[in-house]
Formats: structure tokens, C-alpha cells, sequence
């Protein structure tokens, strides 16, 4: 079987292994040039100061400006505050690193997942391979195994590779917390991109064909995620402010804010419990769709 699995999947390891040091090396490169930024930034209002012309955020004061064409120079340089000019320069990076890797092992997990079983019966090749004396139970759990556990890895490494990114991103983006990264760094991606596959080997194995259930899979996939991470959100226990007018510690996921009304929160102390809980429903969900593609499989005639 390991023999089988590597001839048939090796096309399919090489181009996502290609994909995923692209990833990386994307990342650690919007990575680099944010720190480079946020040290010309800082080097800037230092040459500002030097230079007795106002910050970019100061809105009264008196300030002594030897020359206002040097000021007007240096002013032209970075328009607005930090949070301004760096959201402005950074927005594709931001974008890519908070939805775009999501989405990226989404496809990769539906493209691997939905010819698992789908193509087989496509080709007929099913006639074949669940009549040799290998049984269609390991067929299906030692294909399964190997490729999900090799998707989760990779979504493991990417998701801590974008842990660091979104450290770099949220520095200059004063702003943003991890919070808003949740469902895309550390834990999340790997638990997401094994369930693109097993909702690909499921709809594949329940519609016989391999591009309606790509289609399938990732509108489920979709719809999924963004319940899970309502789960985790809404339904696990959260702190409460002791009054409208006290603020949450800073770092904490705000639940909601209404004028006059405690706010519930997250302290910053539970990001990690909630990453194996939003790990842990993903997972749950997971091994619901590959059991339900083993039910399909085993009920197809040969």
C-alpha cells in the first residue's frame, strides 16, 4: 500500500510541497520587509524631531520648524500616521496572511481529497483496485491517513509560519491583535486543511464526480469554519467586564460592545484553550465527513 500510495499521490505531493514553501517563503518575505519598514518608519520620526517638524499624529503644540521645506520633504516620505501608512502599504499582505492561507489550503485539501475516491470510479479504475487482496477498509484508511496527516503537517508548519508573520503585521497595524488572525495561524490551518480533504473524499465518494464535489467541498468548507469559529466565540465560557464604563485587559477578543452594558470578553490568557477547542471541532468534524465517505465507498457496487 505505501508503495501504491507514493506512485499515485507523489504528482500531488510535489506541487503541494511547492505550494507550501511558496507560502513560506511569501510570508517570511511581507515578514522582512515589514521590519525593514517599521525601522525606516521609526528612523523617520527621529530625523523628524532632529529636524523640529511636528509628528504625523500631533493635532496642537508649538513646535519650532527651522525650515519648512525640510519638513515638507520629510513629511512627503510617510503620509499619516503609522497605523495609516503602514495598513496602506501592507493591506495585500494583511489580506493574504488573514483569509488567503485559509482559503490556499482549502484548495489544496479539495484537490487532493476529491479524486481520492471519485476518480476511481470516473476511470472505472475502483473495478481493480477493491478486488485485489488488499480489503477497501485499508485501501480507504491507509489513503486517508497518510494524506491527512501529511495535509495537517504542512497546515501545522504554515500556520506557525504565519503566527510570526502576524506578529510583524500587528506591530505596525497598531490597532490589530491575533485575534483577528484566529482562524489562520498555529493550531487552525492544521486542522482546516485536513477538513478540505475529508469533505473532498466525502463529496467525491457521494457525487462520483471529481469537480462538483471541489465546488462541494469548498462551499462547505466555508460554511464550516465560520461556524466553528462562531462556536468558539460565542458558546465557550467568556469573562464580563464589572462595569459599562471598565475596559477589557488589553489583548482580550471583545464579544461584543454596547454603549452602557458590560462587555463580554476573552482574555488574552485563553488564546491557547481556544485554539484546541476550535482544533478540537475541527477535527470532530473531520472524521464525521471521512466516515460518512467510507459509507459511501463501501456501499458502491464494484
Amino acid at each position: 500500500m505505501t508503495c501504491l500510495i507514493w506512485r499515485q499521490h507523489r504528482g500531488q505531493a510535489l506541487w503541494t510541497l511547492i505550494a507550501v514553501t511558496a507560502l513560506c517563503v511569501l510570508m517570511a518575505g511581507f515578514g522582512l520587509s515589514a521590519e525593514h519598514w517599521l525601522a525606516g518608519y521609526h528612523s523617520w520620526l527621529g530625523q523628524l524631531a532632529a529636524a523640529g517638524c511636528p509628528p504625523p499624529d500631533a493635532h496642537s503644540g508649538t513646535f519650532h520648524v527651522p525650515s519648512a521645506a525640510t519638513c515638507s520633504a520629510l513629511k512627503g516620505r510617510y503620509p499619516g500616521s503609522l497605523q495609516a501608512a503602514f495598513a496602506a502599504h501592507y493591506s495585500f499582505a494583511i489580506l493574504f496572511s488573514q483569509d488567503g492561507l485559509p482559503a490556499a489550503f482549502a484548495l489544496i485539501g479539495a484537490m487532493i481529497g476529491a479524486p481520492l475516491v471519485a476518480r476511481e470510479i470516473e476511470q472505472r479504475t475502483q473495478l481493480t483496485a477493491w478486488t485485489q487482496s488488499v480489503s477497501r477498509w485499508r485501501w480507504y484508511l491507509t489513503k486517508i491517513g497518510a494524506l491527512a496527516t501529511a495535509l495537517a503537517v504542512a497546515g501545522l508548519i504554515v500556520g506557525a509560519a504565519n503566527a510570526w508573520l502576524q506578529h510583524q503585521l500587528t506591530t505596525g497595524d497598531t490597532t490589530s491583535s491575533r485575534w483577528s488572525w484566529f482562524v489562520s495561524i498555529d493550531l487552525a490551518l492544521a486542522g482546516e486543511a485536513a477538513l478540505a480533504f475529508a469533505l473532498a473524499v466525502a463529496l467525491g465518494a457521494l457525487l462520483r464526480r471529481v469537480l462538483p464535489a471541489v465546488g462541494a467541498a469548498l462551499t462547505a468548507f466555508v460554511l464550516l469554519v465560520l461556524g466553528a469559529r462562531w462556536a468558539v466565540q460565542v458558546l465557550t465560557p467568556a469573562s464580563t467586564t464589572i462595569g459599562p464604563r471598565v475596559a477589557a485587559p488589553p489583548g482580550s477578543w471583545i464579544l461584543r460592545s454596547a454603549a452602557g452594558l458590560p462587555t463580554p470578553y476573552h482574555p488574552a490568557s485563553q488564546y491557547w484553550l481556544l485554539q484546541l477547542t476550535l482544533l478540537t471541532i475541527l477535527l470532530a468534524l473531520t472524521a464525521a465527513a471521512l466516515a460518512s465517505g467510507w459509507r459511501a465507498t463501501r456501499t458502491r457496487a464494484v
